[in-house]
């Protein structure tokens, strides 16, 4: 079981990760245990998401009844954040930076949830009281500044080059989108 103290710790450290605090990674439990532990983060994240989605739910054309819709979002969610880990992990192997892919797999994971803690009043704050041109704005800084710190993540976590991290960083966006592509088919059509 998780305690309350690892979770803050690790958002803490996810925290001080986005502002290149050269002691982040001590928050984090690199333990076996905390290896498993950080995939809590991704079950912690899906009612943030689902709640958001649901705002979103009532501007978006789609024909698809809410409960349907959440859930091929939350499903969207966990296939493109467990692919991505799947694939880093073989690459890890093949790569030489095996020995440090837990590191990265526990950052990795509350570093997620972090952005989607982040992200949930930021996402309701602009959809619903700001116009829709300043909305998209800063959804789109948002995602550039996720993807940066996804970047020094990289760099931090798996010792790798600028180049190589920011290869990798592009490699999650095109696995998210690859995602989303195929769920946005199911979400978008009649009720099921």
């Amino acid at each position: 079981m998780i305690s309350i103290r690892e979770i803050v710790n690790s958002l803490f450290g996810a925290y001080l990760l986005a502002r290149r605090d050269s002691h982040a990674l001590t928050y984090f439990n690199m333990s076996m245990e905390g290896f498993y532990r950080s995939f809590l983060a991704m079950i912690l994240a899906l009612p943030l998401f689902a709640i958001e989605n649901s705002i979103d739910y009532r501007e978006i054309p789609t024909d698809t009844s809410i409960v349907p819709f959440l859930l091929f979002l939350c499903l969207a969610l966990l296939v493109s954040w467990g692919s991505y880990l799947a694939i880093m992990a073989v690459l890890a192997r093949h790569m030489g930076f095996s020995e440090r892919y837990s590191i990265f797999v526990v950052v990795y994971n509350w570093m997620q949830f972090g952005i989607i803690l982040v992200w949930f009043p930021i996402s309701i704050i602009a959809t619903g009281i700001l116009p829709e041109n300043i909305a998209a704005t800063i959804t789109l800084l948002f995602i550039a500044a996720t993807y940066a710190l996804l970047w020094y993540v990289l760099k931090v976590t798996l010792n790798l080059t600028g180049m190589t991290a920011a290869g990798f960083a592009f490699l999650e966006f095109l696995i998210v989108v690859l995602v989303q592509a195929v769920f946005l088919e199911w979400v978008f059509t009649a009720p099921v």
